[in-house]
């Protein structure tokens, strides 16, 4: 800074201390949330009793961003069984896939083994898995931005001092989070033949996050996913609610059709991403509102909606309350 004059020097000086400041306050807010508090207990009781433990998945990428979760995931290598004898109040609802629901200080949360995934025949669910180890955890999930790990009892690094914890990363999930890219976890064909909704969540991560699609993970999409073979209607329609009711709403829009997409979540021919309705919206809108604007910019203001209106109620399974909305 030998260069930039006094005053600049003490105001650069100023902000990077608020921006500590900030931090501090944020990191604070974080660790006293309920559902972290929750997750880190649960973390401590099965390393306390010998076990590997660490939070998970989109908590660890919220973080990250400077996000507060929505919830609190946690992978171990503690079996299902195991987790269950440790903690007094569970549900057993994903056992078969190593998934036990744990409460704890008021909150549920997601305790899951380590495992490995075999096929994924009905491309949704693995035929059968296996337990395995954190690494193995990490390359089987969708993109390398969800497969980080954060120990929350171990003291910040160097590598991702803006979380409380050392960040565990098999996957360099944690540059393309910096860099502001989704990427599929090791083959992006592999992942998306796997399960097709994970080109929707594509999609909803770059659009919601201002975040790019890395080429060969769109190219990919693009091949493998564009029919949504073996996704419910009901799971297309959830994440397309996701999509329309958020502000990035328009963008999201728009990679449905550069990814040709838009074609079989609407079951009807693909359109165009000129979208001036659906741009004009304000941030906050209802899905039904959403809708309407994508039925005016994909078919004009004349276009029949009684027969649009039943087309998508079947696709993207409406509520009666989403159809009278609508018309």
């Amino acid at each position: 800074m030998r260069d930039v004059p006094v005053g600049s020097r003490r105001l650069l000086q100023r902000n990077a201390r608020e921006l500590r400041r900030c931090r501090i306050r944020r990191l604070r807010a974080l660790a006293r949330h309920p559902s972290r508090l929750a997750a880190e207990s649960i973390v401590r009781r099965l390393r306390d009793q010998g076990h590997i433990a660490y939070f998970a998945g989109g908590c660890v990428r919220d973080e990250l961003l400077g996000l507060c979760p929505s919830d609190y995931d946690v992978a171990t290598d503690a079996t299902p069984e195991r987790i269950r004898a440790l903690f007094r109040k569970t549900s057993h609802v994903g056992a078969a896939f190593g998934v036990v629901l744990v409460r704890d200080h008021g909150c549920t949360v997601e305790v899951a083994t380590f495992r490995s995934d075999g096929p994924y025949s009905d491309r949704r669910r693995p035929d059968c898995v296996t337990f395995s180890d954190a690494r193995a955890d990490a390359q089987r999930r969708d993109f390398t931005m969800n497969a980080l790990f954060l120990d929350p009892l171990a003291p910040s690094t160097s590598v991702a001092p803006e979380v409380e914890g050392c960040v565990i990363d098999y996957v360099d999930g944690l540059s393309d989070l910096r860099a502001g890219v989704v990427r599929a976890v090791g083959e992006p064909e592999q992942r998306f033949e796997e399960d097709h909704l994970r080109a929707l969540r594509a999609v909803r991560f770059a659009a919601r996050l201002g975040f790019v699609i890395d080429p060969r993970t769109f190219d990919a999409m693009h091949k493998c996913a564009t029919e949504l073979l073996g996704v419910s209607r009901e799971r297309i329609g959830d994440e397309m609610r996701r999509m329309l009711t958020h502000p990035s709403r328009r963008h999201a829009m728009s990679l449905l059709v550069q990814a040709a997409l838009d074609g079989p979540v609407f079951d009807e021919p693909g359109g165009t991403d000129m979208l001036p309705t659906l741009e004009a919206l304000p941030a906050q809108v209802p899905f039904a509102l959403a809708l309407a604007a994508v039925a005016i910019d994909r078919h004009g203001l004349d276009a029949p909606l009684a027969s649009i209106v039943g087309r998508w109620r079947s696709a993207l399974v409406l509520s009666n309350e989403e159809q009278a909305d609508l018309a």
